[in-house]
């Protein structure tokens, strides 16, 4: 792992709906698109578990700690302010005591001149001399000592002044200050890569989208060749409505079938649909569609397109879900022109039958639709056998070439051996 660059050898993942849409889509489109698969569902994967969500308001968190900071800004200046009002009522409380004390020792001459009431002027001169000395540097020494210690509780819890409190707020407004521009950094950062991950979730999207258009137009072109080929007339109808006054667009492609057919003035149509899925869909999905596509295109009869045989119900090259409705892959052109040809001459059948009133034998009918259906079937098994035995021939030819080769390499050196 470097800078921006996350390289897993080795990694085995086990998930069964991961593995079957890694398989469906490696069979689809090659191993090099399943591989951009996952190499674009990984970092959308890894945002989504480490955010739970890919719609985070940056702004939101960012005014939160504005907010947050100026609380603090403004529960700090309102503690600071309380304790300057504790230190005026301290500053007073000292004056009081000064007060006090300056009253005690105002009143010390007079007692002691009470005390040595009668005794000989000198000796009194003496000691009041004595005692307003002592008065005086009792005093200066309570003063002194108060205002050394409310000085030093200002020095404390003063802003002004360094102390334990002024540095105890600057380091919780840096630690938040640089805390909101990290935690700002790393929501940038989430961002962009939450973005990185849309853009390329639409770019997946616009992807499979794009080669679902490239799918259809295959299949269409394919259909297009087989109907004209058969002499009928086919027209793509994907971006166009159905009739019958219907806004809905169901139906690709439509195969109307020539009068040769169908008889003079007689309108008989076969609806298309090409499906690319990465999970297939059923038998009885196909024939709601193909049952919906003809309700929208007014036809008798309906063929599903789809790219592999995974995607026909059964696993087969082809598969019939209804009476006239059938699924064919286009893996092989051959079969989706038989699959035609057959189905529109049930088509016909039927519906020139019904026309005239005449009644059909719908059991025999089935039966040589089976009879058809089971050669078919066998014309598909005689391809998968023709492509093993091909396979087979390859590897007969390589193994052929490699013994040769030995056979050389082993004379040439037994040659050599006995001419030194």
């Amino acid at each position: 792992m470097n800078a921006d660059t996350v390289v897993i050898h080795d990694l085995s993942v086990i998930h069964g709906e991961a593995a079957t849409l890694v398989r469906s889509h490696m069979t689809e489109h090659g191993p090099e698109a399943a591989a951009d698969l996952v190499r674009r569902a990984i970092p959308v994967g890894l945002v989504a578990l480490s955010l739970g969500t890919a719609g985070i308001d940056t702004g939101s968190l960012t005014r939160t700690l504005d907010a947050f900071a100026e609380r603090v800004d403004e529960k700090s200046g309102a503690a600071l302010a309380s304790l300057d009002q504790t230190l005026t009522l301290l500053r007073g409380g000292e004056e009081a005591v000064a007060r006090t004390a300056g009253a005690v020792l105002d009143k010390l001459p007079a007692q002691v001149e009470a005390a040595l009431a009668g005794q000989a002027g000198s000796v009194r001169a003496s000691v009041m001399e004595a005692a307003r000395a002592v008065q005086d540097a009792g005093v200066q020494e309570i003063t002194a000592a108060l205002a050394r210690h409310s000085e030093s509780v200002r020095d404390a819890l003063s802003l002004d002044r360094e102390g334990p409190v002024r540095m105890l707020r600057k380091d919780l407004l840096d630690e938040l200050g640089g805390a909101r521009r990290e935690l700002g950094e790393q929501l940038v950062a989430l961002k962009s890569l939450v973005e990185a991950a849309q853009v390329a979730k639409n770019a997946g999207a616009k992807s499979s989208r794009a080669i679902g258009a490239a799918n259809e137009d295959d299949a269409m072109a394919l259909c297009q060749e087989v109907v004209t080929a058969a002499g009928d007339i086919f027209e793509r109808t994907g971006s166009q409505p159905g009739t019958g006054g219907t806004t809905r667009r169901s139906g690709d492609g439509v195969a109307t079938l020539s009068q040769a057919i169908t008889g003079h003035g007689r309108q008989v149509r076969i609806v298309v649909e090409a499906k690319s899925r990465t999970r297939p869909l059923t038998a009885k999905q196909h024939r709601d569609e193909i049952a919906n596509g003809c309700r929208v295109r007014d036809a008798a009869g309906g063929l599903v397109l789809v790219p592999t045989d995974a995607e026909v119900p059964g696993g087969g090259s082809f598969a019939r879900v209804d009476t006239c409705a059938y699924v064919v892959s286009t893996e092989r052109a051959e079969s989706v022109e038989l699959i035609y040809l057959l189905l529109r001459e049930h088509v016909a059948m039927l519906k020139v039958r019904q026309d005239d009133g005449s009644e059909i034998d719908l059991a025999q009918v089935e039966t040589r639709l089976s009879i058809a259906l089971s050669g078919i079937s066998q014309l598909d098994e005689v391809g998968r056998l023709a492509n093993q035995a091909k396979t087979s021939l390859e590897k007969l030819i390589v193994l052929g070439r490699d013994t040769q080769q030995k056979v050389r390499d082993t004379l040439t050196e037994g040659i050599a051996l006995m001419h030194p």
